[in-house]
């Protein structure tokens, strides 16, 4: 199983890196900003035994959520032809784009965020399993004492937590 990070550039929020391994425990200890050439340190501490996730590898913050990697522009320009071609086939392509729709997005590959800098993990044992995004996990970290919503943090982060109940 490859692996795969996607570390965010502190510098700027546009640029990224992508650092391959083909394995979760051959991850280099440190790889170089393609964007700005800084050095970012690999938190590897963050990877199980079995190769799968307690924490973000690029900044270490325990708590992940779960995302299918699914292709969105894909997704709309199905949408936007059926919806074009409806009067002509009397409405069945909108049938038809959303079978299409739903096919792609159950064999669409997950991937683990992170919530803090939104690095993407791909390749990682499935185990401990990150639930959904959680709306209130977000704000917590975001708008900390002045967030409306948010949940105060796991102990462990979110590996094996359940998925919200929203």
């Amino acid at each position: 199983m490859s692996a795969s990070v996607e570390i965010v550039c502190t510098r700027d929020a546009e640029g990224f890196t992508r650092v391959y391994a083909a394995a979760p425990a051959q991850l280099p200890p440190a790889a170089r900003c393609a964007h700005c050439g800084d050095e970012h340190a690999l938190v590897r501490e963050r990877i199980t035994a079995a190769g799968g996730l307690v924490g973000c590898v690029s900044c270490g913050h325990p708590e992940l959520y779960t995302l299918k990697e699914f292709p969105r522009k894909l997704g709309i320009s199905i949408v936007v032809v059926a919806a074009l071609l409806a009067p002509f086939t009397y409405y069945a392509s909108l049938f038809v784009a959303a079978a299409l729709d739903a096919a792609l997005y159950a064999l669409a590959p997950n991937m683990v965020m992170c919530y803090v800098c939104h690095g993407a993990h791909r390749g990682f044992a499935p185990t401990p399993k990150h639930p959904r995004f959680d709306r209130e996990i977000d704000e917590r970290l975001k708008f900390g004492a002045r967030a409306v919503m948010g949940k105060p943090m796991r102990p462990g982060g979110t590996a094996g937590a359940p998925e919200p109940e929203h």
